[in-house]
């Protein structure tokens, strides 16, 4: 799934800077739109619009069309931490974390999730990304938008 840039934007210096980012979806983040996009048809195909699977996917769209390739490297949207090179858009539980480059004028959607954040919790959305980047997960979309991967330390674990 890729928002493209109309012509016209390119071709115009006024809109250079406001230009759409192309938003790919890295594989982790199509399974995940994959499973909310057929849990919602499920809530359609019964009549059932107002169903909480329809409300996270049409979250999930707003997103992915409009929000973040209008803007998607806005501070308001990093990390810190461990996770610094990488942004994110809450959404009540919905997290969707990203990283992009301004150069390329293109964004990798690098993880979906609807878990519960609590801090330390094995299901923690921000634990599950790290873990994630850390195993070289998302290396080649850090190699292929010229980002350095973030540094993130082992843990430690203390018996």
């Amino acid at each position: 799934m890729a928002h493209q840039r109309s012509e016209s934007q390119d071709d115009n210096p006024q809109n250079a800077a406001s230009a759409v980012y192309e938003v790919l979806l890295t594989a982790t983040a199509e399974a995940a739109y994959s499973k909310y996009f057929e849990a919602a048809q499920r809530a359609i195909s019964r009549g059932d619009l107002t169903n909480a699977h329809c409300t996270t996917l049409r979250q999930i769209d707003d997103a992915l069309e409009n929000m973040i390739p209008h803007d998607p490297l806005n501070a308001r949207y990093a990390l810190a931490g461990d996770l610094r090179p990488i942004f994110r858009l809450r959404k009540g539980r919905l997290r969707i974390c990203w990283i992009g480059s301004a150069d390329q004028r293109r964004v990798y959607v690098l993880f979906i999730a609807e878990t519960l954040r609590k801090a330390g919790d094995v299901n923690d959305p921000y634990k599950i990304l790290t873990k994630m980047v850390k195993n070289g997960t998302y290396n080649q979309f850090f190699k292929q938008l010229g980002i350095t991967p973030p540094p993130i330390a082992p843990s430690y674990r203390i018996q």
